[in-house]
């Protein structure tokens, strides 16, 4: 099913991204590896070619509509088309709204959010051409709002809006539209976010939650667009929150005040 299949995925230099095209390329797709951090970039394209995989690494910020767009054109110059895109790529922030820097916001609210939206906005006229498929990757931290984490929270839970909208406006060219809700996953061990001020510190290890394993997760949406599935919620812990969160939001938000208190 994935044999020659073109597939975009931003932020794949790392982490899921970077076990989706992986994967994705051992299924014989092609794969557009795409990052801020192109000696990184590059440094997985030579991997990726070692391993036999046909791929082409295209460095851009997501969060740069023009980005996208040559992101997009050097997609179709060198393969002619494009199956998927999987808009990957995010940052998180670990800070109240009254301490943290308004630009730090901004950062998080323009990678996560109006990247994926400028990105899907790119993409579109190319995917309509062969009825492929979109997928979000969103978060549990999406279905109600997570303190110190409200960037992050507010980005993931107007990707819910987004995703709502496209099925409708896009419902009768053939494209898929995909919601992945992801929880706690194995963290690469370059993964970083954010601090109050905007500086890039390593991530520190989860723990206290029990986390999904990344292979797990990537088989799951692999599995999600085969399926051509709506929206997924992934992990027992993000599965149950969204559950109560329907029922009783009062019972979450109350859970959540406990932790924080």
């Amino acid at each position: 099913m994935w044999k020659d299949k073109v597939v975009l995925i931003t932020g794949s230099s790392m982490g899921i991204g970077k076990n989706l095209a992986l994967e994705l390329g051992r299924k014989e797709a092609k794969i557009v590896l795409n990052g801020r951090n192109k000696d990184r970039l590059q440094k997985l394209h030579k991997e990726f070619q070692a391993k036999g995989i046909n791929s082409i690494a295209v460095a851009g910020d997501i969060s740069d509509y023009n980005d996208c767009v040559e992101i997009v054109n050097q997609t179709i110059s060198k393969f002619g088309k494009l199956d998927v895109l999987i808009n990957n790529a995010g940052i998180a922030t670990m800070a109240s709204i009254e301490t943290m820097n308004p630009e730090v916001f901004r950062k998080v609210i323009d990678i996560n959010l109006n990247g994926s939206v400028f990105m899907t906005k790119a993409v579109i006229p190319f995917i309509k051409e062969t009825k492929g498929s979109i997928l979000f990757i969103g978060s549990i931290a999406g279905i109600h709002g997570v303190p110190d984490y409200s960037a992050y929270s507010c980005s993931k839970m107007a990707l819910t809006a987004i995703v709502e909208s496209l099925q409708i406006e896009l419902n009768k060219t053939g494209i898929y539209i995909g919601h992945a809700y992801v929880g706690f996953t194995e963290n690469d061990p370059e993964k970083t976010f954010l601090t109050q001020t905007g500086k890039t510190e390593a991530l520190p290890s989860r723990t206290n939650v029990k986390q999904m394993p990344v292979e797990k997760l990537v088989a799951g949406l692999i599995k999600m667009i085969d399926k051509r599935k709506s929206k997924v919620t992934f992990s027992f812990v993000g599965k149950l929150n969204n559950v109560v969160n329907r029922i009783s939001p009062k019972l979450i938000h109350q859970i959540l005040l406990n932790r924080y208190s």
